[in-house]
């Protein structure tokens, strides 16, 4: 490539450069604490240029990657939840009890470096790269619970298996897309002469379908609650917030570069209701958080796939609004779960574990609830306003059926998210109340910051949210602009 024709988000290159120094100490000499600075000081250095870059953007936007404010945006999101799940598995780490290696920083900075080459690309090939990374990083990242080697390697061998199939799919698809248009250009196949239109409509559906399986929509979504739950609880963060985030970007950036194909509406709206519903009454019936958890961001996938469906002015600022809200809340509840668990013993994900904890927890107990109401679409939490910007949008299209099976859903989660409140209001008789505590002045100061910004978010939504607004479009979303 031509000096002049290169164009690269300045992350990329920060945060490759942070994993050859990661690598290099490692071959030095092995340093837990040395390798979680490095982590550190990566991801914060990424923090700071995620709105910057190297060489110029081809006036033809043929370049492999993009940067505008919508991959501003979500960057900073993957780049910041990054920096929260590191902090969160920091105590555990350095202590050994996840896993006496160092490589833990290690995957976990490579999982974001591949989670933010999916954000920036706008071409198939850093796209798969991109997704490979992270799929390949998060294999060794579910293997890292050593204290529970079966559930562990239970996880990952299916992760393997179905992220293997999915990304299987995705990939034909993409051939198919471009042996169509002979581009590798990240936008639904428009069929060049000479090509049957068929396979253009292939294409669009298998990639859909391997997108879809990543993000965990329903009919494809039995594999994340397997998953997170033999996850630690930091890579099950990883696995809710950075991953879905990195995915739902690059979607809104290839179904948005254009209209939606006619033959999508009535599929986007089936798998938008079956997500919502599915995701909701399978949390129901789950006795433990992280379980829970998991169905959760399945419906939440549900209710960005409204806003998504809903082109307008009120789309951009839905979408945005939507994954701020649904990242800082559900960062903050696996941030309080990692607090939860005792120095030794079970993580404390067991629902049964949190009866009582006002009484012997009442810090963890108060920004839990703070959390699950934000989730829930409850004031104070800036999910209230979230949920009536996703509605709005409805309102604006006037997807009614779409907005009926909102409320529906939205009245389910209500009752499992207050069930957990309710358990933790009543009375203790879990032997881990007279578990020890650690000390983690980090990951008390990190629930601290994710809380105000719940709490500020709801009651100054403005102030909050208004920076982060895309420009409205006027049509269906262009993440261009």
């Amino acid at each position: 490539m031509i000096v002049h024709d290169l164009f690269l988000p300045l992350p990329l290159p920060v945060l490759s450069a942070g994993i050859m120094l990661m690598l290099a100490d490692m071959a030095w000499r092995r340093s837990v604490a040395r390798g979680l600075s490095l982590g550190l000081v990566t991801l914060l250095a990424a923090l700071a240029t995620v709105t910057c870059h190297v060489g110029a953007l081809p006036h033809d936007g043929a370049g492999l990657f993009v940067q505008d404010r919508w991959t501003a945006c979500t960057g900073l999101l993957v780049l910041f939840s990054a920096l929260c799940i590191l902090l969160m598995s920091w105590r555990d780490v350095a202590c050994g009890k996840m896993c006496p290696g160092g490589e833990y920083s290690l995957l976990l900075v490579l999982a974001t470096l591949g989670a933010t080459a999916m954000v920036f690309s706008a071409n198939y090939i850093p796209f798969f790269l991109g997704l490979e990374i992270v799929g390949m990083s998060l294999l060794g990242l579910l293997a890292f619970r050593h204290h529970h080697f079966m559930q562990a390697c239970e996880a990952a061998m299916k992760y393997l298996i179905l992220s293997g199939l999915s990304s299987a799919i995705l990939l034909f698809g993409m051939g198919l897309a471009y042996a169509c248009t002979g581009s590798l250009r990240f936008a639904p196949p428009v069929p060049v002469e000479g090509m049957p239109p068929a396979m253009a409509m292939v294409a669009t559906v298998m990639i859909l379908v391997g997108m879809f399986f990543k993000l965990s929509a329903v009919p494809f979504h039995m594999w994340l609650p397997d998953v997170m739950e033999g996850a630690p609880v930091p890579v099950a963060a990883f696995i809710a917030v950075v991953s879905k985030i990195a995915m739902f970007s690059a979607f809104v950036r290839y179904f948005g570069a254009g209209a939606v194909p006619p033959f999508l509406n009535s599929v986007l709206s089936a798998v938008i209701i079956l997500t919502i519903l599915g995701g909701n009454l399978l949390a129901l019936r789950q006795g433990s958080l992280m379980r829970l958890m998991a169905c959760s961001s399945i419906a939440h996938v549900g209710y960005l796939l409204i806003a998504f469906f809903s082109p307008g002015p009120l789309q951009s600022g839905a979408i945005t609004v939507y994954l701020v809200a649904y990242t800082v809340s559900t960062l903050g509840v696996f941030a309080i779960m990692s607090a939860f668990a005792p120095p030794t013993g079970p993580d404390g994900t067991a629902l049964a574990d949190w009866r009582g904890v006002f009484s012997t927890r009442p810090f963890l107990a108060t920004a839990m609830s703070l959390m699950l109401l934000s989730l829930a679409g409850i004031p104070p939490g800036i999910g209230f306003f979230a949920k009536f910007e996703i509605a709005a949008t409805g309102v604006e299209h006037q997807r009614d059926l779409l907005l009926c099976v909102l409320v529906a859903g939205s009245v389910i989660g209500l009752y499992y998210y207050l069930n957990i409140i309710r358990i933790m209001i009543g009375a203790t008789t879990s032997p881990r109340a007279n578990m020890g505590r650690r000390t983690q002045p980090e990951l008390t100061a990190l629930i601290i910051v994710l809380s105000m910004i719940v709490v500020i978010g709801g009651l100054f939504p403005a102030r909050i949210i208004q920076p982060l607004l895309l420009p409205p479009s006027g049509g269906t979303m262009r993440p261009g602009e």
